[in-house]
């Protein structure tokens, strides 16, 4: 996206939807069994001849994620930040195939879950929570409507396309306000980084987002950032350029279980508890 666009906040390319809710989808006798069958499908039915090239094997594998696995990222520009923890998990059903994302911080504390599907052209946001302490320090959790749930796209052509991501919510701090997010995603080239000494090929994404904080008239505000996919990882790095110098990058350090960051946490408090004895 060239300086000064504007960002779109509609009729860009967004993934297929699926079925209303009260539709039959196919059910499969065997989900195992049927999940490679399932994948090459949609390979075959995405095909195009157009020069568009097939990504779906930068995002999330989600074979691999079945049992779920603590993707931790480094800050890689400012270290007073600490590390970001997702925790990724796929769930392959009779309903379809769905990804989860639950970030955490500090406390080990959700800040955010998602829920995504694998349909015929990308991966689709279908919901979205967030979470924020009230005045008394309690989490509640706020549900987010899905406007556009553009999450990735499985086939790119050229830098030209956007792909749009809409949320809106109502924050616990001020309910009669409004949130609304706007992301625009626009593949630019392919790349490759290093992880765990393995050179992979990846994709390089700009990003564009527009926050807009709705309560007797409208304040705006604008960020830009990059995204990198890996095959076979998923989300590899990420930064965010919020205003003038002040920016946040974060790159991917290593994979592990849920069980892992549990018992880091765990000795961590309890570290903390006797250092205070």
């Amino acid at each position: 996206m060239q300086a000064g666009e504007k960002i779109k906040r509609t009729k860009c390319f967004t993934p297929t939807a699926r079925p209303p809710k009260n539709e039959k989808m196919f059910r499969f006798p065997d989900i195992e069994r049927t999940t490679y069958w399932f994948f090459l499908l949609l390979a075959l039915t995405s095909c195009r001849g157009d020069g568009a090239q097939d990504i779906r094997n930068y995002y999330f594998p989600l074979r691999e994620l079945k049992e779920g696995l603590v993707y931790e990222y480094q800050p890689m520009i400012n270290d007073s930040l600490t590390p970001a923890y997702w925790y990724y998990r796929s769930f392959f059903t009779e309903e379809g195939i769905f990804l989860t994302k639950t970030y955490y911080e500090y406390e080990l504390a959700p800040l955010q879950l998602s829920r995504e599907e694998v349909v015929s052209n990308g991966m689709l946001l279908e919901d979205l929570y967030l979470y924020e302490n009230d005045s008394t320090g309690k989490q509640q959790k706020i549900t987010v409507e899905v406007l556009s749930g553009s999450a990735f796209p499985f086939q790119v052509k050229d830098s030209s396309g956007v792909f749009l991501y809409k949320i809106q919510w109502h924050p616990v701090s001020d309910p009669e306000a409004t949130i609304t997010l706007i992301k625009n995603r626009r593949y630019i080239k392919d790349t490759t980084i290093v992880f765990e000494a393995e050179e992979r090929d990846a994709v390089l994404f700009d990003v564009r987002e527009l926050v807009e904080y709705d309560k007797e008239g409208v304040f705006e505000h604008e960020y830009s950032g990059r995204e990198v996919y890996a095959e076979g990882i998923g989300l590899f790095y990420y930064e965010k350029k919020v205003a003038g110098d002040f920016q946040w990058a974060y790159r991917l350090k290593e994979r592990y279980p849920m069980s892992r960051l549990e018992e880091q946490y765990m000795r961590e408090r309890e570290g903390g508890v006797r250092s205070e004895e």
